[in-house]
């Protein structure tokens, strides 16, 4: 096997052959793709973002919000077969909870390490810190320390890896920039992306990594379906009822007009010529007035005000 032979197919992985899928994708499905490998099944907030793209995309002209494609930095990587990389250290973490700075975490790099502490003591500041380098599932989002007057900026931390043939490297990691390729070869596994595989209680299901993430897709896909056709039915029954039995005529230019009447429609063409004056008011109040008599209170008052008719008594 040549050496590009096997390089790709050591590249074909599952989740780069979602990515290559996606590109034929709506731009709002890539986004939601995105969000799934990055933090798993969306929240409530993550699914308004996403109706709004989906609106959006089919010539909704008030959306601002931009979509996000899923791309290739947000995929693990394969190191390659035959390499490894192993996590040596964590050191100067800052804007990450409240974790202390100019501090290092050291990890063996052929054993175990295990590290312990009280509650609140930093334990998951620094997994959320190894989740997000490492572009691990389920990664969330790091928060500043909130209990400060005047928190530090974007979490940043220095990370050090060592590969097989024992050469180490320094990878300086920043929060929302892009991370150091290699970093996403370390595997970093906690409750949350446990969730992936277990689905019920004493149950479990093994999956290879990022199957699960056709089947997160294709239930969003029917939420917003579910509320777009919510959104459609109660726009539906505010709809007048006069649309739904048009009281003129379809053949007259006005009711032309108001039947073809869109929500982008020149209202020009069925805008009154002059306005409706004090006269016009008068007119219309006659009018309703002698409409809600009976007819023979109409036929006989208009016997007795017609010049020349005969007078009509129906007694």
């Amino acid at each position: 096997m040549s050496d590009s032979a096997s390089i790709e197919k050591s590249d074909d992985t599952v989740p780069k052959r979602i990515l290559a899928w996606s590109e034929s994708r709506p731009l709002w499905q890539r986004d939601a793709l995105r969000r799934i490998v990055l933090n798993g099944y969306p929240d409530e907030e993550a699914f308004e973002e996403l109706l709004a793209l989906c609106k959006k995309e089919h010539g909704d002209p008030t959306v601002a919000l931009v979509a996000k494609p899923i791309s290739k930095d947000h995929l693990p990587v394969d190191p390659g077969a035959g390499d490894s990389i192993s996590l040596s250290s964590i050191a100067n973490v800052s804007g990450v909870n409240q974790l202390a700075t100019g501090q290092t975490l050291n990890f063996e790099e052929s054993g175990l390490t295990i590290v312990y502490g009280q509650n609140g003591t930093g334990k998951s500041g620094y997994t959320r810190v190894l989740k997000k380098a490492c572009r691990s599932r389920h990664a969330g989002e790091i928060m500043p320390d909130v209990y400060s007057s005047s928190p530090t900026g974007t979490a940043k931390a220095t990370l050090k890896i060592t590969g097989t043939d024992g050469a180490a490297e320094t990878v300086a990691w920043e929060d929302d920039f892009e991370t150091a390729e290699r970093l996403s070869a370390i595997t970093v596994f906690d409750r949350e992306a446990a969730s992936v595989h277990v689905q019920k209680k004493n149950e479990v299901w093994f999956r290879p990594f990022g199957l699960d993430i056709p089947d997160d897709l294709a239930g969003v896909s029917q939420e917003i379906k579910a509320r777009l056709t919510t959104e459609k039915e109660t726009l539906g029954q505010k709809r007048n009822s006069v649309f739904v039995n048009p009281i003129w005529s379809s053949r007259s230019a006005l009711g032309k007009a108001l039947s073809a009447l869109r929500h982008d429609t020149d209202i020009s063409a069925i805008a009154p010529k002059t306005p409706f004056s004090d006269a016009d008011e008068v007119r219309l109040a006659k009018l309703q007035a002698d409409l809600a008599q009976d007819p023979p209170s109409r036929q006989k008052r208009s016997a007795i005000t017609r010049p020349g008719s005969i007078t009509w008594n129906p007694t």
